[in-house]
């Protein structure tokens, strides 16, 4: 039971060792760690990994002796490996509400409210499991930093931060709530402390870093708003493109990055960074499996010109049997107008959609540059009402910042011009 226990830890911490899991390990791992191996998989949320996963428990069905909590994963993973999120979702919650303490289904109920962009359930899960663990359970500080990021992704930031500092406290290594902090940062606007943060945080660290190219994600984020641009291409290519596998899906942060830098400054020549990305999502058409992933696949075919390939995965996307919601077609297609310069259809489609962006899974942060191809289409247009509108209900704005300021300099000039006219 030690080395399940420790596994557990390892799960949550976002450092299962894979090897000592695997059904061909000697000694062969007891079922509880083939579990926790097959639910790390499904976390990475790419179809090939999905499938690995899918054949460990069809093997754990066949040929080795269950109990009811086991069923009841199994019968939930079956759920995820058909795509059906929500429905994962609820079979692991019922585990959760049935055993109260079991760690890993806290945590794969964390990991799928994510994937579905569930923040309501998200905080009122963490918060009712985390009562049924003591204060020294080697498991507690963890679930502390899961308990941070689903406070700051429903808007209570201060709660979020003294979340983070006790889970921190008890682990300093625990990049789950470390990146918590990151994303209170960004959500107060303290762009430069949250680019030093990084830094000082990242200084010690190697390439095995759990969410390492996330991270520097958002240390490109804040020097992105800070307008320093160099650094911003610095870090793209040293750290959010310097991957630790082939997979396409190790590339979701660098096309949104890519994609803020071709909004922000588009005299910068990208097209080579661009084709470099492309031919890491080529494949993916025929892999396809998750919204969240579907869009960056989506809007990198878009941003080189392979619009039949972008066509042809929305129409698979479409096809997989999953309820798409209206606001997300809306949304690809927007993108896919900005793209080819129909700036009013991008700007029309993107502001009545942005705020359904949640529906894709990710974070606040992430989705954001929903919002910012909107305001940006809609000054394109030179649609000062549209943009305004987007301006006043959105997120983008809160806060001050250099590429803030400037978007604010053009929607009053543009103000201006549509008062003269």
């Amino acid at each position: 039971m030690a080395g399940v226990e420790s596994a557990i830890v390892q799960l949550v911490a976002m450092k299962l060792d894979h090897e000592r899991c695997r059904p061909s390990a000697q000694p062969a791992p007891p079922v509880a760690l083939k579990l926790m191996l097959a639910l790390d998989l499904l976390c990475s949320m790419e179809r090939p990994a999905i499938m690995e996963a899918a054949e460990i428990c069809a093997a754990i069905t066949k040929t080795e002796p269950t109990e009811a909590r086991t069923r009841a994963m199994l019968s939930a993973i079956e759920f995820w490996t058909a795509g059906d999120l929500a429905a994962a979702r609820n079979g692991f919650q019922g585990i959760v509400d049935t055993y109260p303490g079991d760690a890993v289904s806290v945590f794969v109920v964390h990991m799928l409210d994510f994937y579905i962009g569930d923040r309501p359930h998200m905080l009122a899960s963490i918060a009712r499991a985390i009562e049924f663990f003591a204060a020294d359970d080697q498991v507690i500080g963890y679930l502390y930093g899961l308990h941070a990021f689903s406070l700051e992704e429903n808007g209570l930031i201060d709660a979020a931060m003294e979340r983070c500092r006790a889970a921190l406290d008890l682990n300093p290594d625990d990049i789950y709530a470390m990146h918590a902090m990151v994303h209170c940062l960004y959500e107060t606007g303290r762009h430069e402390e949250g680019a030093r943060y990084i830094r000082e945080y990242m200084r010690s660290r190697d390439g095995s870093t759990p969410m390492r190219i996330h991270i520097w994600w958002h240390y490109a984020l804040f020097e992105l708003y800070a307008d320093n641009i160099r650094e911003v291409l610095a870090c793209y290519r040293i750290g959010i493109r310097r991957k630790t596998s082939p997979r396409s899906t190790e590339d979701l942060d660098a096309v949104t990055m890519l994609w803020r830098l071709a909004l922000i400054k588009p005299s910068l020549d990208l097209d080579a960074y661009w084709r470099s990305l492309f031919q890491d999502w080529e494949p993916y058409l025929e892999e396809n499996w998750y919204l969240f992933n579907d869009f960056h696949a989506y809007i990198t075919y878009c941003q080189v010109g392979e619009y039949g390939r972008a066509d042809a995965l929305l129409k698979a996307v479409l096809a997989r049997g999953q309820e798409v919601p209206e606001e997300m077609v809306d949304i690809f297609l927007g993108f896919r107008s900005f793209t080819t310069g129909d700036y009013a259809d991008a700007a029309t489609r993107l502001a009545r959609s942005f705020h359904h962006s949640f529906s894709m899974g990710g974070s606040n942060a992430q989705r954001d540059v929903v919002e910012l191809t909107g305001i940006e289409a809609a000054i394109r247009a030179q649609n000062y009402e549209l943009v305004q509108r987007i301006r006043e209900t959105g997120r983008v704005f809160r806060h001050q910042s250099p590429v803030l300021q400037e978007y604010k300099n053009r929607l009053a000039a543009l103000r201006t011009s549509e008062i003269h006219a």
